[in-house]
């Protein structure tokens, strides 16, 4: 017999209305019954705070551990040190950094996540945030809901869409889908920037054109989107110099793939002479952020 400890978060009324919010406590990832009939105990908390918490409490004799990525269980060095028994933990769906790989490594922990899985939500998410950002939308939303409407305030930061140019760094199964999404929009040009190439079909598919200087291809974008580490960025690339050329206009970074969020915020901005800022421009839209709690 095997015990499987699942950190998943309370689903509520919501859990039962929807059956499909497999990550909840009351849906159990749909494995419950699977795991019983196969001898194995299964332990399901959202109590993941805390010395006295469920989670730490069953964690010496885990051996599977089961988190997702919206409500970990941060796994420290400190705790896997109190884990004697634990051989795997599995991420439920994409993104680790709730677990200590380097102590996991040591104690020759499998860390595993399914790779994948949230490409199409992620892609989607990048065209909402994009529109979301070009039209606008969040500074006239608040100022309704404020019961105030300045035309001029709101229609001065407002674009189309159509026309401009929109990069992504990263051309992966999360940068090409975005790309394909973009396609009915009408850009004025699609870029990419990324350090494999594409097969030719799938490029001609998408009608992009990959740049291969990351300054080149900022320069020439309205809006640039990251869907990739923007640690492998600033390892593979002079991000912070100050001889990079001015953008086009002035891009919206919209961010996706990474915990940097402020990083890529500015990207399109702070590493340019400071002649080329604009101010008035500085929006930037994130999918994740970096939690201060984070040990490591």
């Amino acid at each position: 017999m095997v015990k499987v400890l699942a950190i998943l978060y309370s689903g509520g009324q919501s859990a039962k209305e929807e059956p499909r919010l497999l990550g909840t406590i009351e849906n159990q990832l749909g494995i419950a019954n699977w795991l019983k009939e196969q001898g194995h105990e299964l332990v399901v908390t959202d109590d993941k705070e805390g010395s006295s918490s469920e989670f730490q409490k069953h964690l010496p004799d885990t051996e599977i551990l089961i988190t997702t990525p919206f409500h970990p269980g941060y796994l420290t060095a400190d705790l896997i040190e109190k884990a004697p028994k634990l051989k795997l933990c599995v991420t439920a769906g994409v993104g680790s950094d709730h677990i200590d790989l380097n102590a996991a490594n040591k104690h020759k922990i499998t860390v595993a996540e399914v790779s994948g899985s949230n490409v199409v939500s992620v892609a989607e998410h990048v065209l909402m945030t994009i529109l979301t950002l070009v039209r606008n939308f969040v500074p006239a939303h608040e100022q309704i809901v404020n019961d105030d409407w300045n035309v001029a305030a709101v229609a001065r930061n407002a674009f189309d869409l159509e026309g401009k140019v929109v990069g992504t760094v990263g051309a992966g199964r999360i940068g090409y889908r975005v790309l394909q999404r973009l396609q009915p929009f009408d850009c004025k040009e699609l870029l990419w920037f990324d350090y494999a190439d594409l097969p030719p079909d799938a490029a001609k598919a998408i009608k992009a054109r990959r740049v291969e200087k990351l300054e080149d291809f900022v320069a020439q974008c309205d809006v640039i989107t990251i869907v990739r580490s923007l640690s492998i960025l600033h390892a593979s690339s002079n991000l912070q110099s100050s001889e990079l050329p001015p953008p086009r206009t002035n891009p919206w970074p919209v961010q996706q793939g990474t915990h940097l969020q402020d990083e890529a915020r500015i990207l399109a901005h702070q590493h340019r002479p400071r002649r080329h800022r604009r101010p008035d421009r500085r929006q930037g839209g994130s999918r994740v952020w970096s939690p201060p709690r984070l040990r490591w």
